[in-house]
């Protein structure tokens, strides 16, 4: 089988033949039909977020599911699934009480070995799955099914960048009907946090955003204000826009400067949600004293806070009738062996999500 590796900071991911290792009771083995490239693939290959060596690389992916162990339940052989970066067991404590985002296996399956090289070497698999590959074996927790007859390049969207952006919108924002969003970063996080706004029934939604071509597509996926992020008066023009800032800011890029601006944006008692990976080494430093008066709330949404039993297959229905678009955000498709090109690509911002395809 062959597979991306990552192997060392700064050099380009490893095309290589290796073997699964042996599927366990609760895994199942998926055959990978379509995986996007995201930022945080590009990151790690970088070096800007380490995870440690040697690694299958991917996360973002659906697939068809060739195998399962003993004790798995509810997934059966032939059927089509989503990948998920935030694996949900449904039965601990954070899973049961709300908060499957942050189930208790989403540390230990990362560490699981999933693959050996052909010098011996064991690989895990990023975030516990290893999408860069023809196929993978996964905890059943980090997988969803759906029956829908949507195309495989665009589910592959939903195992990551599109729920996290939605999710965050439609599960954590307490936006009233009618009200003021601003999206930071029009990635594909962004546009879908566009989306989700649009959907909730947000009567302004502001795209943010360097790029013109990010600004314009966030226009047709649903922003009704564009801002170029290079302005210096960006914060100051919405708050006229909207007399007094808007409600909520979804930050999908998390850097310091971000967030600084975003407070700016965000009117008194309003909320700030960042979803986008900060630097490690990053702080966010906010003025306590117009911190306190302005009674804002700032917090961060890993994945969302996304439910994937709940979330996924509702977001297939909303694509499913139009109401959310995943065409639009798959800019290329490429195979396997032009992986370190397309995150090229993606690094350079030339695409919003390129997808691999299988040979």
């Amino acid at each position: 089988m062959k597979a991306a590796l990552f192997l060392e900071p700064g050099a380009p991911l490893s095309l290589e033949a290796v073997e699964l290792l042996p599927l366990r009771a609760n895994d199942v083995r998926v055959r990978i039909t379509a995986t996007s490239l995201c930022h945080t693939d590009v990151a790690i290959r970088s070096g800007e977020q380490t995870y440690g060596t040697p690694i299958v690389m991917g996360h973002e992916a659906c697939g068809v599911v060739e195998a399962v162990g003993a004790a798995v339940q509810g997934i059966q052989v032939d059927d089509r699934v989503i990948s998920s970066t935030a694996p949900s067991c449904g039965h601990c404590e954070n899973c049961t009480g709300g908060r499957p985002h942050v189930c208790v296996l989403s540390g230990s399956v990362r560490s699981v070995p999933r693959a050996r090289r052909t010098n011996g070497d064991i690989a895990t698999g990023l975030f516990g799955l290893g999408t860069f590959a023809d196929e993978m074996i996964v905890d059943q927790a980090s997988v969803v099914p759906v029956r829908t007859a949507l195309p495989d390049s665009w589910l592959a969207l939903i195992g990551c960048g599109v729920t996290t952006g939605l999710s965050a919108v439609l599960n954590r924002v307490a936006l009233p009907l009618g009200g003021a969003i601003a999206v930071i970063g029009c990635g594909t996080v962004g546009l879908a946090a566009i989306q989700g706004a649009r959907i909730a029934g947000a009567a302004t939604i502001i795209g943010i955003d360097p790029r013109e071509a990010r600004r314009e597509q966030a226009r047709e996926l649903g922003a009704s204000a564009v801002f170029d992020s290079a302005r210096g008066d960006v914060a100051e023009a919405v708050q006229e826009m909207t007399k007094g800032g808007v409600d909520a800011v979804i930050d999908a890029v998390g850097i310091p400067a971000t967030v600084k601006q975003a407070f700016a944006l965000t009117r008194r008692s309003g909320e700030i949600v960042i979803v986008g990976m900060p630097p490690r080494d990053g702080h966010y430093d906010l003025e306590a004293w117009p911190f306190f008066l302005s009674e804002k709330r700032i917090s961060s949404a890993l994945f969302g806070s996304a439910n994937i039993r709940r979330d996924f297959p509702r977001f297939v229905r909303m694509a499913e009738s139009g109401r959310l678009d995943l065409k639009s955000l798959v800019t290329r498709t490429i195979k396997l062996d032009d992986i370190n090109a397309g995150l090229d690509a993606l690094a350079r911002g030339d695409v919003l999500r390129a997808v691999v395809l299988p040979d």
